[in-house]
């Protein structure tokens, strides 16, 4: 073939179609799919398709454990798709880089990519992505020890997952959320908090029975029970966490759970059930696999070995324990200067465009700020919410059937519609006011030391203005969806929890009949129906 084939090819979409239709159905088609694909990239490709056929490839190698081929592949192509609109592939890329990297004990590097995957997930509103990169990165933080950081993540994932439309893939990843809660509220040793926890995990299964039996799920049970010190369920729970571990195929999945398990084992001094546990990982795990485990591996059969005299197999685990650790090293090495030298592309790539910096803050089209410039504001009136104890609130709004106005009207009504509810926007900006556009249809309002009464009577005069606007164009009643979330910067906080409360708003309510706003002080109130119409 002489000409470059692109996504939109025939062939490629058959491809694409197939490697999506055999995802998590069937691995073997899956991949060979995929390598189809890759192929034919690499043979009449652009370079948008060799890198979604890199990252498909990649994708499909992790979901057939092959993890080494899936981290070549992935950061093979991921740069270059996340330059592009496939935010759902590149989400899932950057979460498994997420999980490849935290197994190799690259933290920070695994830090980066599941924060791009999140944030990526949030702006483009792909809440099972996000609900699974918090989670992993719930994780992350607490084997870092941040436990509370943990827990937010954790909640995080939860509030997700009110979005899901899968009601069994939403259910299981809720259960396997509480289920690390209760293991953390059991570390903070806050019994009623983990009580809470255990009951919403048992609550949820109930309704799903069929993920009863899932590792991550016993082990749960097992840390909660011998919190509880309840004896006849410790046993039970053993038996069954056990169970699980010998039947386990893929510990970079239940990673946390195994090293769990083996500590608590390791309490117990159940040395001989030790011996088979690690017997056990080395039939499944290949030469220098998932390094970040065996180096936890080595640094506990020495702790064994240690107390049963054991010198021969102390001193193998000595030389493992080395071993591993400095294939951990150079690992880290490498995978630090590759994040520097990625991060100095970036810098070079921004750098290009510094002339227009000025220009660059204001929205071409209605003439307020731009993304870029609200970005700035947010974190600066963040920090001063924070210092002087004030209320901050964000709002993330968009015009309703706002597709409906460009389909039949023509885009330019549609553009004179924007331009005008920015101009409304304007109007109320002031001291306390700050408006940008954030892109497409959707706009930004932060409201600096405000009541929510004070913020109810703005959102009402852009309502009304709004209705007014529609007529003066001829279009009719035009309405407006507004998420709003108001309170003080609190313990742990970050601005970017505000967009992600105000966007979680803002979804409710285009949900639940548009043309309407709702104020919330945290993300959990959304599970309360109760409220009215703000005009």
């Amino acid at each position: 073939m002489e000409e470059l084939l692109s996504k939109q090819a025939p062939e490629v979409q058959e491809l694409i179609k197939n490697v999506k239709k055999y995802r998590k159905v069937d691995n073997e088609k899956h991949l060979s799919f995929a390598c189809d694909l890759f192929d034919l990239a690499q043979e009449c490709g652009n370079e948008d398709l060799k890198d979604y056929a890199s990252c498909a490839l990649g994708d499909a190698c992790c979901q057939n454990q092959d993890y080494s081929q899936a981290l070549y592949y992935i950061s093979a192509g991921v740069q270059g798709l996340a330059k592009t609109d496939e935010y759902q592939l590149t989400c899932v890329c950057y979460n498994e880089l997420g999980i490849i990297f935290r197994s190799k004990g690259h933290f920070i590097t695994s830090e980066e990519y599941f924060i791009n995957a999140m944030e990526i997930a949030r702006a483009h509103r792909l809440y099972a992505i996000e609900a699974m990169a918090c989670s992993n990165f719930a994780s992350l933080c607490e084997e870092m020890d941040a436990i509370e950081r943990a827990l937010e993540y954790h909640y995080r994932s939860i509030e997700c997952c009110s979005f899901i439309d899968d009601e069994d893939f939403k259910l299981s990843l809720m259960a396997g959320d509480y289920a690390f809660i209760v293991k953390l509220y059991v570390i903070l040793k806050d019994e009623e908090s983990a009580d809470q926890a255990l009951a919403e995990m048992e609550k949820i299964i109930a309704k799903y029975p069929e993920i009863n039996d899932l590792f991550d799920i016993r082990i749960a049970r097992y840390v909660y029970y011998k919190f509880k010190n309840d004896t006849a369920k410790i046993q039970e729970m053993k038996a069954l966490c056990l169970e699980s571990f010998y039947a386990c195929q893929e510990y970079i999945v239940y990673f946390d759970e195994t090293k769990q398990l083996i500590e608590i084992l390791t309490e117990e001094k159940d040395y001989q059930e030790l011996q088979k546990m690690f017997d056990r990982t080395e039939q499944v795990l290949s030469k220098d696999d998932l390094i970040n485990l065996r180096v936890f591996l080595e640094e506990y059969k020495i702790k064994m070995y240690e107390a049963l005299g054991d010198k021969e197999r102390l001193m193998a685990s000595y030389s493992n324990y080395y071993r591993y650790n400095t294939i951990k090293t150079v690992d880290n090495k490498r995978s630090f200067l590759t994040t520097l030298r990625l991060r100095s592309e970036l810098a070079q790539q921004r750098t290009k465009n510094l002339f227009l910096s000025a220009a660059a803050e204001t929205d071409p089209l209605t003439g307020i700020a731009n993304r870029l410039k609200l970005n700035t504001v947010i974190d600066e009136l963040f920090v001063l919410a924070n210092e002087q104890g004030k209320t901050l609130a964000v709002e993330m709004m968009d015009i309703d059937y706002f597709k409906e106005v460009n389909d039949t009207y023509g885009h330019a009504k549609g553009d004179e519609l924007l331009v005008m509810l920015a101009n409304i926007l304007k109007s109320v900006e002031d001291d306390k006011i700050f408006v940008a556009r954030y892109g497409g249809d959707e706009f930004i309002i932060y409201y600096y030391d405000m009541t929510d009464e004070q913020i109810k009577e703005v959102a009402r005069h852009i309502q009304r203005s709004m209705e007014i606007a529609g007529e003066a164009l001829g279009i009719g009643k035009v309405t407006v969806s507004q998420g709003i979330v108001n309170h003080i910067p609190r313990p742990l906080n970050r601005a970017w929890d505000y967009m992600n409360a105000a966007d979680l708003a803002l979804y409710f309510v285009k949900n639940h009949g548009k043309a309407n706003a709702r104020i919330i002080h945290r993300a959990t109130e959304l599970e309360t129906l109760a409220w009215d119409k703000v005009f």
